[in-house]
């Protein structure tokens, strides 16, 4: 059976599809002491933008996709709302990060780059590294399982 095309992630979409797994598997790849060097720090700031990146792939409105993440002064949850008013297809993919749910990822803000370094532990990056995996592979499996990545442009 024929994709429509409609349906299709954008060429952005995917692009931020694609950022967003890369920003949680090298914020785990931060933490692992495997790999010979750690950074809480770094991990704990990569892994809160994988989330944003997921949700702004979500949206068919690409001028829409621009509310959502750095810059806005409204809570998160206030700008997904409107979002999801504005566009009924993203509600599809809506994974909730209210406090509850993912207290690591409600409490993080992109100003974390600029924090001391040795601000952040260890347990609290690998709290949100969990938190920002399940949102992104949440709504990665959502897209891909509706049809809505291209053939041969999986971005894992």
């Amino acid at each position: 059976m024929a994709r429509s095309s409609a349906l299709t992630l954008s060429t952005k979409a995917a692009d931020l599809l694609s950022a967003a797994l890369r920003h949680v598997r090298d914020a785990e790849h931060l933490l692992d002491p495997a790999a010979g060097y750690t950074s809480p720090d770094q991990a704990y700031h990569l892994a809160g933008y994988g989330p944003e990146c997921a949700r702004k792939a979500t949206v068919s409105l690409r001028w829409l996709d621009q509310a959502i993440g750095h810059g806005v002064e409204t809570s998160a949850a206030d700008v997904t709302a409107f979002m999801l008013d504005l566009d009924p297809l993203a509600r599809r993919y809506d994974v909730p990060m209210d406090a509850a749910r993912c207290s690591a990822l409600s409490a993080w803000r992109v100003e974390a780059r600029y924090q001391r370094t040795g601000a952040r532990s260890r347990s609290e990056a690998q709290a949100l590294c969990q938190e920002a995996r399940e949102v992104v592979d949440s709504v990665a499996v959502a897209l891909w399982a509706d049809g809505r990545i291209a053939e041969g442009h999986t971005p894992w």
